[in-house]
């Protein structure tokens, strides 16, 4: 009679222990479909390639990744495939994300610091940069220098801002400053004639289409 009572125990307690085993596997299986599907879910869907929606998108991955990842160990093979398969899934998403992201914005920084710009514009890429330093310009280039800013005034003279058109003057006057600065290197006299003739021809400029751009600016903030 103990025998068959024994026998009845360990068989209730192989069924309890097998129903938790199995019913563990199927937990586990159901976190790794999760994040299988929440990756397929997020590769389907339109991107939208900000910082704000990543963050919640990530967000979301790694919150049923902890899940998966917990639970790889009770697993099938087949099933452990499909949980790697959808990491590196996510990761090249991941990637393809982060990339745009930056593409988006990069623009975003650069038009905004219009000083840059415009000295790249009337100086050539580079030549000058945020401490206002001339030393490039020699009384060998100077006359080139001169030439190149005025063209390019000239050019750009109907689309300058009110902003743009004060950071002329500022650079105008800083150009000026070295050319006092490189006379004394020896400055040819036909040079000095020709640049006195460019510098007439900015005023010209400046003064027709400066005032001009401020009306207008102040018109479009009235509108």
């Amino acid at each position: 009679m103990k025998k068959i009572q024994l026998a009845v125990m360990a068989a209730i307690v192989i069924t309890g222990f097998t129903a938790c085993n199995n019913s563990e596997k199927e937990t586990a299986k159901q976190d790794a479909q999760d994040l299988t599907s929440y990756v397929d879910s997020v590769e389907k869907a339109t991107p939208v390639y900000t910082q704000a929606n990543w963050t919640v998108i990530d967000e979301g991955y790694r919150e049923r990744a902890v899940k998966a990842e917990a639970a790889l160990e009770k697993l099938e093979a087949e099933d452990k495939a499909k949980t790697e398969e959808a990491k590196a899934k996510y990761a090249a998403l991941k990637v393809t994300y982060e990339t745009k992201i930056r593409e988006a914005e990069a623009p975003k920084t650069v038009v905004s610091d219009y000083r840059t710009i415009l000295r790249n514009r009337l100086f050539g890429e580079g030549k000058i940069g945020a401490d206002m330093t001339f030393g490039f310009v020699t009384a060998n280039n100077i006359l080139g220098v001169y030439q190149n800013f005025v063209d390019a005034v000239d050019a750009g003279k109907d689309e300058f801002t009110r902003e743009d058109w004060d950071e002329i003057k500022v650079l105008y006057e800083a150009l000026d400053s070295r050319k006092n600065e490189v006379e004394k290197e020896g400055l040819a006299a036909a040079d000095n004639l020709k640049i006195a003739g460019l510098k007439m021809k900015f005023a010209r400029i400046k003064s027709i289409n400066r005032p001009g751009a401020k009306v207008k600016e102040n018109v479009e903030s009235k509108q």
